[in-house]
């Protein structure tokens, strides 16, 4: 819809590359980025509410494009993609890289836009290599576990205003949730570069969103994964083929000697996706946190999930302090 009201409007955009960083092991690599016209968000004021309104609408208003060809290249690495009908490509595949390093180590990876064997854009991200010496990894969802997104409000009406209404400068972390991480990114000692991967099932479009909210907040560097619209991409039958669990599964089969920590809230699917992800990779989940929420019936039902998957641990918190007592308690923090 907004890409024909858009053409309706105005006229084409340049065609820029939007790239949406990544994660590698030893041996892979695993990056993706989104081939779309350039809306010029930045041309548009955040101080009146007619400007973060267009802001908003130029971020869900992308006009992407398939079949373009794009070549991605790293030091010593090289691979040609072909974008598909939302105009993401996906870049899965092996590397040499000489990965000798202490800390987490971000790979800088270069796409560029070809047409007619001439490069017509080019953009540099940086893609995650974990630090050797992590004692463990943090997969944290954001929606109601970083920040308030009213989900969990009728008709979801204060998803729209966060959305589309308030800056990041508007926008707070959930009280102690900035702070925990930090402890859990330092580790047993304070100095361990734990990785982060940062999940929602919020669009790609709010990408660059999100991405300045965690930076404003200082929350440790790490990967944010997000969800595609697209129309073919309709609702999965179970959570088990949806965005969560199977992304969640690709990190821990890329990194299957490294331990996790799962974070997430009551709100939506997150106890039912990680309770099933225990179950699929035990030796790997260190500690499951799921945040309270106000909503009783809801509540309910996940105790209950809970107590029938009493195997497993799952520690229910009100707030980031009961998870920091867990942690150090555990020595996973100092």
């Amino acid at each position: 819809m907004f890409k024909y009201i858009s053409h309706l409007i105005d006229n084409p955009d340049p065609v820029i590359i939007m790239p949406y960083g990544g994660y590698a092991n030893d041996d892979e690599i695993h990056g993706q980025a989104r081939v779309l016209e350039d809306e010029g968000i930045e041309e548009f004021s955040e101080n009146t509410v007619g400007g973060r309104v267009l802001r908003s609408f130029k971020r869900f208003e992308t006009d992407e494009y398939k079949n373009a060809h794009v070549r991605v290249r790293w030091q010593e690495g090289e691979k040609e993609l072909i974008s598909d009908t939302e105009g993401y490509v996906y870049l899965d595949t092996s590397h040499s890289l000489n990965l000798k390093h202490m800390k987490t180590l971000w790979i800088p990876v270069t796409y560029e836009l070809i047409e007619n064997e001439e490069v017509k854009f080019s953009i540099t991200t940086e893609i995650m290599k974990p630090a050797p010496t992590a004692e463990y990894g943090i997969i944290s969802d954001i929606d109601e576990t970083i920040i308030e997104t009213g989900l969990g409000s009728f008709l979801k009406w204060k998803v729209l205003v966060n959305t589309f209404l308030k800056t990041v400068d508007e926008r707070l972390p959930l009280e102690g949730a900035q702070e925990l991480y930090s402890l859990l990114h330092g580790g047993s000692t304070g100095y361990k570069d734990n990785p982060f991967f940062y999940l929602s099932n919020s669009p790609w479009n709010l990408y660059d969103y999100l991405i300045s909210f965690l930076e404003k907040f200082k929350f440790p560097r790490g990967t944010l994964l997000l969800r595609d619209i697209g129309l073919e991409n309709k609702k999965k039958e179970s959570f088990l083929e949806g965005n969560k669990f199977v992304k969640i599964s690709h990190i821990l089969e890329t990194y299957p000697k490294l331990h996790f920590i799962l974070i997430g809230d009551a709100q939506d699917l997150d106890p039912d996706i990680y309770l099933e992800i225990a179950r699929k990779y035990p030796s790997q989940i260190k500690a499951i946190y799921i945040r309270l929420i106000r909503n009783k019936h809801k509540m309910k039902k996940v105790k209950a999930l809970i107590e029938k998957n009493s195997d497993i641990e799952v520690l229910l918190i009100s707030d980031s302090d009961e998870a920091e007592v867990h942690a150090r308690m555990n020595g996973w923090i100092v």
